[in-house]
């Protein structure tokens, strides 16, 4: 009786751990960001993993799958999906309105983890969206 209580909290253990490393999906961060407008300044001061809404101007390509926002307050980098970023054809100079997570890593300056990216069309004035 107790190998098999044991066996069953091992298992509900695991399990509640590995859901809490699942993180949130995709549509709960876009619902949540879209009650999240901030400012790069803002996010910085963000607890990880809060959902957020940010418009700025892509300054640089810094990594791979990096890239650096500015807006009037300051800049963040940014993580966006080859996916997304290719597609659109993501350069500096290109205004941007993002969602996604604040990133925090210890140690290191705080990044914003893109779900969705859209960037104006200066020809229509209307955004394009990317989504994973």
């Amino acid at each position: 009786m107790n190998k098999m209580l044991l066996a069953l909290f091992v298992t509900g253990s695991m399990l509640s751990t590995a859901s809490a490393w699942a993180g949130k999906s995709d549509q709960v961060i876009m619902s949540e960001a879209a009650q999240n407008m901030v400012t790069v300044a803002e996010a910085k001061q963000l607890p990880d993993e809060t959902a957020v809404t940010l418009s700025g101007i892509i300054v640089r390509k810094t990594h791979e799958d990096h890239f650096e926002l500015k807006d009037s307050s300051g800049e963040i980098s940014i993580e966006v999906d080859a996916d997304l970023w290719k597609p659109m054809g993501l350069k500096a100079g290109d205004k941007v309105k993002v969602i996604g997570e604040v990133d925090t890593h210890m140690g290191q300056p705080t990044e914003i983890d893109v779900v969705q990216i859209g960037k104006m069309d200066n020809q229509s004035d209307k955004w394009m969206w990317y989504n994973q």
